[in-house]
């Protein structure tokens, strides 16, 4: 007779013994629950749903090993955490049966269901079944249900990813947000999820980046100093405020068992009630250990902010804590933001209540400034309750904390959001099985501009972006130089870079690109000081300003020409082009079209037919190529004309200038040409070219 395998023990049908049945229960939210249920009621789903299973285990006296919850998952989703957390219990034996209420929960993608369902769980002996279709796949008649239930359900997914995306795609077109969270700096209106509105608080960050970019900041100064004053980042900043936002998939910032590097770390406590009843008084003792047995305190640990209201926290100096009663007296209560001394021996946390329905969360910040030893910091949790006995899950998650960078900083300095355009559509993914990100070309992102207020003015942007481009080098203070990529060498063309030692002064000296490299393809290699270009240049800024606020030449200001705008025309040029070869793809595919037909019908052979379908493809591939070539030509002169001061704007902005900087040399200058030093004249040419007529 055969022998069935239940949990450790080997049952013969002829004579039953009563065993142990190792159940897990594996738990997630579906799409179309999700859409019918409202925001408090998706909060209570997964618990509703444990209830239902843990009273269908308890009827049938299997013993609840493991309880695996993939909440904001999809069921086509095979890299699921806990879902791959089951599999490897599944896989080691240390499971009999794989309950859920639905087939569905577990997956919606048929060759996971056929892969673990009806393959490895016969391998590994393991039962799997649902409460409501009522799958086992011990019972052969259930198999066909099953698989037609994976191939629906796979069905299901793929038309709703299809309808989402052509959605998607037409609230986009029309200037709509389709993110799950907004920009940093913004926040979705309330009155309208898909329109953005400043956020009071981070737009002034914003502000304040463009602006010590423009006054000369490199982007490793404007992250250091946001960090320095304690400024949260954009990841922090919005975790700070509830978001759920998930953080970024680097591996070195995810799930730490220990902290060993120095750096700042966030410890999230999140505190499950799995009874059925509410729960009083729920004391856990919080500490931070090196040999897992006692509170060792060698990292500075500030107290960040908790979620829940009902939870208090408080430290004890005392030594050898009774664990099991907890007296007030004891320990002193802490506020957000202080500091726990290093004389601490343990950290309490005090949840007055707790139901069946809820989760409570708590959230320390610890930094640990160096650790010679290298040793191995564990956060460890012992509870101590009213009654010891009952079930509750502590969920720990250490992570480093995330601070600004210069990467983030020229995130923030290059997107459109901030002068009020919506550009979206930057990735995709391969399909709603692969989640693979996937960067779009610039032309098949989808833009709208003036979708919502601006942050930034978008004369500063624009020039912002003029500068990002030029790759600045900074010093090693951060700050740029006043004359940055903007002196040439009159003979090579090359720039003009800092070489030599600085002066007391505070300047350097200026050399052609082609000296300082040690190359020989040019002979301007006098040294130019930058204090005397400094002084010349501002010479003739301050000899301009006085000619303007002269009365007699402001009268004679040609106004027209002041306002007038260069790049008009070639714009219009390049649309017209623009336009004139999309006419002229759409007669080509018409013509291709007219082949095709005339090739199936048998009036044009075979051979012709492949002449001109192949002249076709190269015509076609030509012209996509020009649109390209034009779209960028467009973007760049836009960018140019957005940019372009007139003398009039310029001007109003100084009356007299004292001191240069990268902001001034920006908003006069194009460009500065030094000519080749003549040892005769000791003299040489310098060239200023303006960014406005004079």
């Amino acid at each position: 007779m055969k022998n069935v395998c239940l949990g450790a023990v080997i049952l013969d049908k002829s004579n039953i013994i009563k065993a142990l049945v190792r159940v897990v229960l594996y738990l997630r939210l579906s799409d179309e629950d999700r859409d019918k249920l409202t925001s408090d009621q998706i909060s209570k789903s997964i618990k509703n749903q444990e209830l239902m299973l843990r009273e269908y285990a308890e009827n049938e006296g299997f013993k609840i090993v493991g309880v695996y919850d993939d909440e904001d998952w999809s069921g086509a989703d095979n890299s699921r955490p806990n879902f791959n957390k089951m599999i490897d219990e599944c896989k080691l034996g240390n499971v009999d049966i794989v309950l859920c209420k639905t087939q569905a929960r577990f997956a919606r993608d048929s060759e996971l269901i056929e892969k673990y369902i009806h393959n490895l769980f016969h391998e590994w002996n393991v039962r799997f079944l649902t409460t409501v279709d009522k799958i086992d796949n011990t019972k052969r008649e259930t198999k066909k249900t099953s698989q037609i239930l994976g191939l629906t359900d796979e069905w299901y997914l793929e038309d709703t990813s299809l309808n989402i995306r052509e959605t998607f795609k037409s609230k986009r077109k029309a200037g709509e947000c389709t993110a799950s969270f907004s920009k940093y700096g913004y926040i979705k209106d309330p009155e309208n999820n898909n329109h953005l509105i400043p956020d009071p608080v981070a737009a002034e960050v914003v502000k304040r980046i463009f602006d010590d970019y423009m006054k000369g900041d490199g982007l490793e100064k404007i992250a250091n100093n946001l960090n320095k004053e304690k400024v949260p980042s954009p990841f922090e900043y919005k975790k700070m405020h509830g978001s759920k936002l998930q953080i970024p998939l680097i591996k070195e910032y995810l799930d730490y068992d220990y902290i060993e590097k120095a750096g700042t770390y966030i410890v999230n406590v999140n505190l499950c009630n799995n009874e059925t009843q509410i729960l009083n008084n729920l004391i856990s003792f919080n500490y931070i250990t090196t040999d897992k047995l006692s509170f060792n305190n060698k990292c500075d640990i500030t107290l960040k902010r908790y979620s829940q209201n009902r939870t208090k926290i408080y430290y004890s100096e005392k030594d050898n804590l009774d664990i099991n009663n907890f007296n007030v007296e004891d320990f002193i209560l802490l506020n957000e933001e202080d500091m726990i001394p290093k004389t601490s021996t343990c950290i309490a946390t005090l949840t007055e209540e707790l139901d069946r329905t809820h989760v409570t969360h708590y959230q320390f910040e610890i930094t640990l400034k160096e650790n010679i030893n290298k040793e191995k910091f564990y956060f460890m949790i012992k509870k101590a309750v009213d009654n010891i006995d009952v079930d509750l899950d502590f969920k720990i998650n250490i992570r480093r904390k995330l601070k600004w960078s210069s990467q983030t900083i020229k995130s923030i300095l290059q997107n459109e959001v901030y002068i009020g355009n919506m550009v979206q559509f930057k990735t995709t993914t391969v399909s709603y099985k692969n989640h693979t990100v996937v960067y779009n070309d610039d032309e098949d992102r989808i833009r709208k501009n003036d979708t919502h207020t601006g942050i930034i003015d978008k004369t500063i942007w624009y020039t912002v972006q003029e500068r990002l481009k030029e790759k600045s080098r900074s010093q090693q203070n951060g700050e740029v130089h006043a004359f940055n990529n903007k002196v040439f060498c009159m003979n090579c063309n090359r720039v003009f870079c800092k070489c030599g030692k600085k002066q007391e002064s505070g300047f350097s000296y200026l050399c052609c690109k082609d000296k300082n490299e040690k190359w020989s393809n040019c002979d301007n290699k006098k040294y130019l000081k930058e204090e005397e270009l400094h002084n010349l240049v501002l010479e003739k800024i301050n000899v301009l300003l006085n000619r303007f606020y002269d009365e007699k030449e402001l009268k004679n200001l040609n106004e027209d020409m002041i306002e007038q705008d260069l790049f008009k025309d070639k714009i219009k040029t390049l649309e017209k082009e623009l336009n004139n070869i999309n006419k002229e793809l759409q007669n080509k595919s018409s013509y291709f079209q007219r082949l095709y037909e005339d090739r199936t019908s048998g009036i044009l052979p075979e051979k012709e037919f492949l002449i001109l379908m192949n002249k076709y493809k190269d015509d076609t591939a030509k012209l996509e190529d020009r649109i390209k070539i034009i779209k960028k030509d467009i973007s760049s002169t836009t960018a140019k004309k957005e940019t372009l001061k007139t003398k009039k704007n310029i001007f109003k902005k100084y009356r007299h200038i004292d001191k240069l900087d990268i902001e001034i040399v920006g908003d006069f200058i194009d460009k500065v040409l030094v000519g080749h030093y003549d040892e005769e004249t000791n003299s040489r040419d310098i060239k200023i070219i303006w960014n406005f007529q004079i």
